[in-house]
Formats: C-alpha cells, structure tokens, sequence
C-alpha cells in the first residue's frame, strides 16, 4: 500500500486497533498515537530477537505483561542495548553516576521505550572514541566545535545548588570542548522518543520568574507557560545552560538542543512554541531542535552505517507497525 504523509511530508502512523495493541501487549490507554506505535514497534523489536516480555504493576496493584518491558533476565544481560559495549559502558556511567543524580535503574534496564537507553544507544560509543565524537559532532554541528573533548551523560552541575536553579534538573547529555578558535564550548543535549512533553509545572518557583528576566532568552520573561506544562522542561533546562555559560564565562559558546523523533507530534508543537517564544539574540546560548531520524543518518555519515541501521530499525523504522495494519483482519466471513 501507499503510504499516508502528514502535513510535513512525514509517514503518517496509524491509530492501531485495540484488538492489535492488546495482542502484543502494549495497550495503554494514556498514550498518545505516536507513543502507542512506539510502544508496539518496541515490543515487535523485542519479540524479533527472542527477548521475553517484563511485567508492569498497574495502578491497581497487579503485575501484567507489558509488551514494551524486558523480562529481567533480559534486562540484566544489557539486553536494552544495542551492543554489549554500548551495554558496558551505559553500567560504567550509572556506577560512577554524578552525586544526586536521579536515574531509574528499572527504567534504564527494562523498559524499551524509555529515552534514557536511547540516549546511550545513541552517543555512549562516542565517550571512549575521540575520533568518531568529532565526526559525529561535526556531521550534527558543522563548525561549533574544534575538539570535544568529554561527554557526560544525566548531568548536571550542581543538583540543588542556588547559583544554578536549586532543582535536580540534569540533561541526558552535555558535551564540552573547545571552539576551532579555542574558546570554551558545550552543547546541553534533551533527547525525547515517545514523551509528549508535559512536566509538572515550575510556576511556584520564584527562582525561575528571577531567571527568566535575569537570562533574557524569551520575548516575554513574564509568560506564565514558560513553567506550565509543554514548556516547563525546555525552559528549566534553557536556563540551566545559560547559567552555565554565565559561569563560564562570556567568552563560552553554548547550545541547547533537543532531539525528537520527527513523527512525535506532541513534542513538536511544544518546540515550535518555545521557538516561537524566543528572543533571538546572537550572544545569547541558542536553542536547537533536531529529528531523531536526522541524527541516526549523521551516525551512519560519521562512520557508523551498522550502528546507524540498528538504530533505525529499533527505533524509527515503523513498517512493521503499517504491515501489522495492512494484514488485519477482524472479521471472517461465515
């Protein structure tokens, strides 16, 4: 069959019948179109390679399969990793995790839809690979960097402490270097796969109304869904990287992105917004979106055409969804 296209020339994906999500196991009733696809690609990913479905306790307090979750056999053995060294170094960085840092172990290990073992499929090869950081970073940031020198993964520079925003907000990934002309550089780097964005809010926070006049990044400082619900987590974590520029010093570049697949709409409309809030000054640190899609094919261009494909097929290749649609078939004929 041909298939569908959004508005922006996207592969639409379906709304997947009931009878089909329960099937595998993923039914879910808060979850959105994307995250309901997701959630069954992760689950078709997991069956195809002979991997056991985990159990999830439901509100009610019963254990049920859940197509989308590692048993924990499974799950102890790295299998949430595309590599056995992606695996080993994703255990190293939780061991030597940084003080206060808040990682769900259960999350990062069982559950496949989570963007925390994303965020290490992604770039862990990159921590102990000089060479291939700098292709992968110069394919995704022509120019910004003349050596990436460290990449830390759920950091934060200081949980708690006053002169950043006295929170635990941490990003998946920071890496640091130097410019090509030798001033210090970092790119702050929040990456989404099936979330649609919504955080609890920060508007009870006077510390973030006091930086978001102090940090001028938004058009309007005083806009109250800066810290209500799309816009909550993109503007704490915007904050946090011009703090750190300031701390830096003036003379630091910075940049803050988020990584998104292009299907999730929901975190799309919250980028577009924010975007659309922003003043764009250029000494300022910026903001920058980008399709996951975009970076999987800028792993395969840096080097990495197996990496990038495991990626793709784990990730962001949903043909397999449109197949389970394509052969439905609820009724038979008497």
């Amino acid at each position: 069959m041909t298939e569908s296209k959004d508005t922006y020339g996207n592969v639409r994906l379906p709304l997947v019948p009931r009878d089909i999500l329960q099937e595998h196991h993923v039914f879910e009733v808060g979850d959105t179109r994307f995250a309901s696809c997701a959630r069954l690609l992760q689950s078709l990913w997991r069956a195809g390679r002979g991997l056991a479905a985990g159990r999830h306790r439901g509100r009610d307090g019963r254990l049920r399969v859940l197509g989308s979750r590692l048993d924990p056999a499974d799950a102890r053995r790295g299998r949430n990793f595309l590599t056995p060294d992606i695996a080993r170094l994703a255990r190293r960085a939780v061991a030597y995790r940084e003080y206060g840092a808040l990682i769900d172990e259960q999350r990062l290990w069982e559950n496949l839809l989570s963007s925390q073992p994303l965020t290490f499929n992604l770039f862990a090869l990159c921590q102990v690979d000089e060479e291939r950081r700098h292709r992968l970073f110069e394919r995704l940031f022509p120019g910004f960097f003349g050596k990436v020198e460290k990449l830390a993964f759920e950091h934060s520079p200081g949980r708690g402490d006053p002169r950043y925003l006295g929170d635990y907000t941490a990003f998946d990934l920071f890496v640091s270097g130097t410019c090509p002309d030798g001033r210090p550089a970092f790119i702050a780097i929040e990456v989404k796969y099936s979330e649609d964005m919504r955080q609890p809010g920060r508007s009870g926070s006077a510390r973030y109304r006091e930086l978001t006049r102090a940090c001028a990044l938004h058009l309007d400082p005083e806009a109250p869904s800066l810290l209500t619900g799309h816009l909550a987590q993109l503007t704490a974590e915007h904050l946090l990287a011009a703090l750190i520029r300031e701390q830096w010093g003036q003379g630091a570049h910075g940049l803050f992105v988020t990584i998104a697949p292009a299907a999730n709409r929901e975190a799309w409309y919250a980028v577009e917004l924010y975007r659309s809030m922003l003043d764009r000054r250029p000494d300022g640190v910026s903001f920058m979106a980008i399709a996951l899609e975009d970076v999987i094919a800028a792993v395969s261009e840096a080097g990495d055409p197996d990496l990038s494909a495991r990626l793709h097929a784990r990730y962001t290749d949903f043909s397999p969804v449109h197949r389970l649609i394509d052969d439905w078939q609820p009724f038979t004929e008497d």
